[in-house]
């Protein structure tokens, strides 16, 4: 099968942020052996540019929508034939999307039932029945995770001994630094913690992971308890181990049986420190969970077949 991810829906920095997720899907899509295209100049197109259109074709758009956004991907359905999945990355609530945390994201749940009347259906990465029943309102539906593929492993140098001794990255709130700082304290050396905020590229966040011992997973807000699957994905398969904050267990499913997730902030504070210490061997059983937990069948090619996309309940391409 075809498929094309179209990002011109989002913001520059958006886009940014979405590279981890598109990157992990469309990389096992390939084991598969789909083809799977991305590209940052056909984003700068904008809706209603350089879609697939064909029988075995899709084009995916991950969540986040405007009325004119909606409406020109009505347009091109309507004119061209092509058909459109909705990569859904956010928790629907009854507040709004990750618990009504900003308007943005009331806005963005209540315009959603609009958009997906021009999709086929929608691939969602929160897991569990909640999530399932509210997206199948509008849609075909089904949870896919983001797990391994061989083209994501990316260890870098195994005899590189890391500066610090926990890393973080992403959007900084006073809760993140919070428990930044306690941990930091409790860890009593002077490189304690290396923080990546700015966004910057893969390949500068990778690094910057690469000098830090444990990657630390730490929620948003309190309202948030869902893990960040492209987050471990990401720190695993740059060779370095998670250790995560409490969490919302009912939204973890698999990743509570590959990497730490601690029951209260002190076992974290605990977990972490143990973890620094033994980084290495720590790293290698929760990859090796990983890889063997979130194949690329059971990630996406159950999600393909769920929602009538494959004949091989593996969700694998069909022969040429």
């Amino acid at each position: 099968m075809n498929f094309l991810c179209h990002l011109g829906n989002h913001t520059p920095l958006g886009r940014r942020s979405l590279e981890d997720v598109i990157g992990i899907f469309g990389k096992q899509l390939r084991e598969l052996g789909h083809t799977i295209f991305w590209d940052p100049k056909n984003d700068d197109a904008g809706p209603g540019m350089n879609f697939v259109v064909g029988p075995d074709a899709y084009n995916i758009i991950v969540e986040g929508f405007t009325p004119s956004i909606v409406e020109a991907i009505g347009k091109i359905r309507e004119g061209t034939g092509a058909k459109f999945l909705c990569l859904a990355t956010e928790e629907p609530t009854p507040l709004g999307f990750n618990h009504g945390t900003s308007r943005e994201m009331v806005w963005r749940q209540e315009i959603f039932p609009e958009a997906m009347k021009h999709f086929e259906g929608i691939l969602h990465l929160v897991p569990g029945k909640p999530v399932t029943d509210w997206f199948s309102q509008y849609a075909p539906t089904a949870y896919v995770e983001l797990g391994h593929a061989r083209s994501l492993e990316r260890f870098g140098d195994p005899n590189r001994e890391p500066k610090y001794e926990f890393g973080f990255y992403g959007s900084l709130t006073a809760r993140r630094l919070n428990l930044l700082r306690k941990l930091a304290n409790r860890a009593g050396v002077k490189d304690a913690v290396k923080v990546n905020a700015d966004f910057n590229t893969q390949e500068e966040r990778d690094e910057a992971m690469r000098d830090c011992k444990v990657v630390l997973q730490i929620r948003k807000y309190d309202e948030m308890g869902l893990i960040s699957s492209s987050r471990c994905n990401t720190s695993l398969c740059c060779g370095r181990p998670v250790v995560a904050e409490p969490h919302d267990m009912s939204l973890t499913e698999a990743w509570s049986k590959i990497v730490k997730i601690a029951d209260t902030d002190e076992e974290f504070f605990s977990m972490a420190l143990l973890t620094a210490k033994n980084w290495r061997g720590a790293h290698v059983g929760q990859f090796r969970r990983f890889k063997e937990t979130l194949t690329p069948e059971f990630c996406v090619g159950s999600a393909l077949h769920k929602l009538g996309l494959t004949s091989d309940e593996r969700g694998l391409a069909r022969a040429a």
